[in-house]
C-alpha cells in the first residue's frame, strides 16, 4: 500500500482542475470567435438582409460575447501560469 501525503493529492487535483479550466477557456475561445465574427458579420456588411429586430440583437450580442470572450482568455492565461506553460 502506498501512502501519498496529502499536499501531493492536493497539488495532483490542482493540476487536474488547471487542465480542466485550459480545455473549457480554449473551447469557449474557440466558440465565442466564431459567434463574433457571426455577429459583426449580420451587424454590420450584411445588415440589409436581416430584419432591425436581428441587427439590434446582432449588435448587444457583440458587446456581450466580447465580455465572454475576454473572460475564457483570461481563464486561458490562469491556467497556462499554474500549469507552468508558456503565457500567449
Amino acid at each position: 500500500m502506498i501512502i501519498i501525503s496529502n499536499y501531493h493529492v492536493r497539488e495532483v487535483d490542482m493540476t487536474q482542475q488547471f487542465q480542466t479550466v485550459l480545455f473549457i477557456s480554449n473551447v469557449t475561445l474557440g466558440t465565442t470567435l466564431f459567434l463574433m465574427l457571426l455577429s459583426i458579420v449580420i451587424a454590420y456588411p450584411m445588415a440589409h438582409h436581416f430584419s432591425l429586430t436581428t441587427q439590434v440583437f446582432a449588435h448587444i450580442s457583440t458587446i456581450l460575447i466580447a465580455a465572454v470572450l475576454k473572460v475564457s482568455y483570461v481563464g486561458r492565461c490562469l491556467a497556462q501560469y499554474n500549469l507552468g506553460l508558456e503565457v500567449r
